[in-house]
């Protein structure tokens, strides 16, 4: 995996399976500033993984994001590879563009998506939006969700430890960046209005993180803790009662999401607050596992303090099931057809899977 190098991160740095991080340091504009020092530091990025990929064989190259994309097209005719698209969101409809740079990102995109011999987003509203913007036929489709535990979660008492809390009270968890468009001043405002036995705990990083930390010292019903590694994010998820992702309309990659929590809170056993969005109310109404509204306090204020420990327990159970079916061992079944198509071959156990493909669809 190909990343952008950092002060105080290691050049190489070992995941799983095998695979590793190699972060590359730009040739040429690392600490500038600015619009024109960002371009200078994106083209000396390319260069240094270009640098780097001098002499190395190259088979795929997936692409996760559209300001790489046009290396990404660039490698693939340098070493005669499979380029594979993978976009996280919908990537000319984010909050941060407007104007001419929304533009150009979608000329830059509708330009070169053609070169990737394969595009895979992560739902169907996306997929659907793809295939209409660019006329694409074929658009793969894989969730990013957590794999399956074979035993169920227990709580460990890790999360109302760290923020001092009883079992008596509810709680309500959100996780993940702590940044605008996310429900984070709906939450706060909510809570400042709730009775102090509904506890909410923001566990995370990001630029509201200080507005956060503010709340809590007024409110003895708000919580901050600082984000855990990644391993660890389980073993404190599992405490909560309820799990919370409030996205706000402010985009189109916003209102079409599908966020990777929703599926981590119900590995966890934890139901759903969402915004009534496409996907995240597809979700949650299929299987019952969760709440939708209107990302607003006042419609969040007659929720939580309408529901009681039975209401969440009955959602609980099917957040449990739901995550038995929104697994990665169920989605690589979705992914491993496609890298067949592309003519990699998957011996073994993923050719196996390859075989089977998961019927569960909310369409």
């Amino acid at each position: 995996m190909l990343a952008l190098w950092k002060q105080g991160l290691p050049r190489q740095e070992p995941i799983e399976d095998g695979i590793q991080i190699l972060r590359v340091a730009p040739v040429a504009g690392m600490y500038l500033r600015g619009a024109l020092g960002r371009v200078i530091k994106a083209v000396g990025w390319y260069l240094g993984v270009l640098l780097l990929l001098r002499g190395r064989q190259v088979t795929c190259f997936n692409c996760h994001s559209l300001p790489v994309l046009p290396l990404s097209v660039i490698v693939k005719w340098w070493k005669g590879c499979v380029l594979i698209y993978e976009p996280h969101e919908l990537e000319t409809e984010t909050a941060g563009l407007r104007g001419l740079r929304q533009k150009f990102a979608w000329l830059v995109e509708r330009a070169l998506i053609r070169f990737a011999d394969a595009v895979c987003v992560v739902n169907h509203a996306i997929a659907d939006w793809y295939k209409a913007a660019y006329g694409l036929r074929d658009v793969h489709v894989v969730r990013n969700v957590p794999h399956r535990k074979h035993l169920a979660p227990e709580r460990t008492g890790l999360l109302r430890r760290a923020i001092g809390l009883g079992s008596g009270s509810l709680l309500f968890l959100y996780q993940g960046l702590l940044a605008p468009g996310r429900g984070v001043d709906v939450l706060l405002e909510t809570f400042t209005k709730l009775s102090v036995d509904r506890h909410l705990v923001f566990m995370g990083y990001g630029e509201l993180a200080d507005r956060i930390r503010a709340a809590s010292i007024s409110r003895s019903n708000i919580h901050y803790l600082p984000a855990v590694p990644p391993d660890q994010l389980q073993r404190y998820t599992v405490d909560a009662d309820v799990g919370i992702s409030l996205i706000e309309n402010v985009c189109l990659s916003y209102r079409l999401c599908l966020p990777n929590k929703l599926f981590e809170y119900a590995s966890c056993g934890l139901p759903s607050v969402v915004s009534n969005f496409p996907e995240m109310a597809a979700f949650v109404n299929h299987y019952i596992c969760g709440w939708c509204i209107v990302p607003t306090s006042e419609e969040l204020i007659g929720l939580i303090s309408g529901l009681t420990k039975e209401m969440i327990a009955l959602r609980r159970d099917n957040a449990l099931r739901a995550s038995e079916v929104f697994c990665w061992q169920n989605e690589e079944r979705l992914l491993l057809p496609m890298y067949q198509q592309l003519g990699f071959p998957l011996p073994g156990r993923a050719g196996r899977l390859a075989d089977k493909v998961g019927d569960r669809e909310l369409r």
